[in-house]
This record gives C-alpha cells, structure tokens and sequence, in this order.
C-alpha cells in the first residue's frame, strides 16, 4: 500500500476517534438510490407535506415531542423546495404518502427496507449515553432513501441535533452529493 494512502487513512481513523471523544455526529450506512434528485420531493411539495414519524419503543420520550422536535429540526436544514415536515399532516392520522420515520435503538442488521414496509420493528435497550437511529424517508410505504446515526448525547443534546441535521442531508440529499460505500455519505468539493 503506497504511504499516501495509509497517510489518509491514519488521518481518518484520527478524525473518527476524535468524533468517538467530542461526541460529534458519526453516520454510517447510508442507502441513497441512485435515481434520487431533487425533483423526488415534487409529490411531497404538491401533498400536504412529509410526516415525520417516531416508531417503535420511545424509551421514555414523549412520541409527539420527540417527532415535532426532530421535524423542526429537519425543516430548519432542508435545503431544496419548501416542504411542510410535521409530526401530524392534516387531521389524518394515518398519512403515510411521504413520511420520515426514525427507530431509536435498532438491532445491529436491522434492515432499513422494513421501516417503511411493516411495523416488526426490531430493538435492543440503548446505551447509556448515546443516541442511535435508523431513519428512513418512505413514499406510500417504499423506502427511497436510509441512515443509521450514532452520537454521544440524549435526544435533548446539541449533538444530538447536529446528527439530525447531517441524515436530513443524507434523506434529502443536496446537488453534488455522492455515496462511497467504504465512508458514507460525502460531498463533492
């Protein structure tokens, strides 16, 4: 292996230590189809919004809050067409046209695809001190886009809200964003 190339990867493995110590936001697994652009959110500005849905056990935290909290948070770093993202669309309970679900505390494996099929959602307790999700951003039950997030910090946390912001860009990707299967998501410089 050339020494540039164990140079860049030393300097990675830094940054993520680094991230493991400050508790800075750290995404993996990031599923973005291929085809996704921009004008995969045309349906979502022409519907009522996207639901943004907290499913599975809550540890604790109030379902709603926790929902509106992460929809605002979602609404606030969205960067494409205005979009209504709320934890209720309407007075329809059931709304599930476009809908951003999170799971806290998934199993290891757990596949993302079933987020937005079922509702066999499969979790372990969390651990103490850190927040882990799998998000999915789902149309009429179809994933379209994944990610799994871990950060030191509860759901309150400012780090918590910075890991939110980094998978709404991963949900709802920007222009110029690529997928690396070796590091995630990244941007073009």
């Amino acid at each position: 292996m050339p020494l540039k190339h164990i140079a860049i990867a030393a300097a990675g493995l830094a940054f993520l230590a680094g991230c493991a110590q400050t508790g800075a936001p750290v995404t993996w697994n990031a599923s973005i189809k291929d085809n996704y652009d921009v004008g995969s959110l045309d349906g979502a500005v022409t519907s009522p919004g996207i639901r943004v849905s907290v499913v599975g056990e809550t540890y604790g935290a109030d379902r709603t809050a926790l929902a509106d909290n992460i929809a605002d948070i979602i609404r606030q770093s969205h960067f494409g067409p205005r979009v209504t993202f709320a934890s209720q669309i309407g007075e329809d309970e059931s709304y599930r046209d476009f809908e951003v679900r999170f799971l806290f505390s998934p199993q290891p494996g757990a596949p993302a695809y079933t987020l937005c099929e079922d509702e066999s959602f499969k979790q372990r307790p969390p651990e103490v001190g850190s927040t882990e999700f799998l998000a999915a951003y789902c149309r009429k039950g179809k994933r379209i886009n994944s990610v799994r997030g871990r950060v030191a910090g509860d759901v309150q946390s400012a780090s918590f809200r910075s890991l939110v912001q980094q998978a709404s860009l991963t949900l709802f990707p920007p222009p110029g964003f690529q997928f690396d299967a070796d590091r995630g998501g990244d941007y073009d410089q």
